[in-house]
């Protein structure tokens, strides 16, 4: 895997086998995942036609899943816990009361462990309980806004050398909030939304 910013643009280059709550999203075996950067005022009239153009215009014409946010790629935090990456862009300020303001809390979450069928899923559900215990303690009264989205994803072509030497080799069977792998997706979202917000001055 690696990862860099280009046109305002987070992109993550790898083999993965990855879900995601974005606006492509499902679940499949991608190259590509970003992070796209849209102005304040982002109202296309097909989102969906739109992640398509953006992912042409990055160069990503093979398989990929894409989200869009409106905080800047200075904000964006990257957390790293031995075989898990956490990729976090944090703002709140279209708490999900309905409210009409822009803000997006996206979570990418890259494990260098082969994932079961039952963690992939269930680290959705633990990234977004993470996400909703960091607002709560950032002093929020809601648990995250009406366009967030996630993707968790694990590399398919992982070595021994990029990580732990045995985790990166077993299947991680679950990701609740109990297990090793869940208490690094909860560490890395709080601390990733925590960071980003303060960054932001929210």
């Amino acid at each position: 895997m690696r990862y860099y910013v280009k046109d305002s643009t987070l992109v993550i280059e790898g083999n993965f086998e990855a879900v995601s709550t974005g606006l492509n999203g499902g679940r499949a075996r991608v190259n590509y995942l970003f992070n796209k950067q849209v102005p304040r005022t982002f109202n296309p009239p097909n989102p969906q036609e739109f992640i398509k153009e953006e992912a042409l215009k990055l160069g990503l014409e093979t398989a990929n899943f894409g989200l869009l946010t409106a905080v800047k790629m200075e904000y964006l935090q990257v957390i790293e816990d031995n075989y898990l990456t956490a990729f976090v862009t944090a703002g709140v300020s279209n708490g999900s009361e309905f409210r009409a303001k822009v803000g997006t809390i996206n979570i990418i979450i890259i494990s260098k462990a082969r994932l079961s069928e039952t963690a992939l899923f269930g680290s959705i559900i633990t990234a977004t309980e993470a996400k909703g215990l960091a607002l709560l303690e950032k002093g929020y009264n809601f648990l995250g806004t009406n366009t967030d989205a996630v993707i968790v994803a694990y590399e398919t072509d992982s070595d021994s050398d990029s990580g732990s030497e045995n985790e990166d080799k077993q299947e991680i069977p679950y990701a609740g909030s109990s297990t090793d792998f869940g208490k690094k997706i909860t560490k890395a979202v709080i601390k990733g939304i925590k960071a980003g917000l303060s960054l932001r001055g929210e």
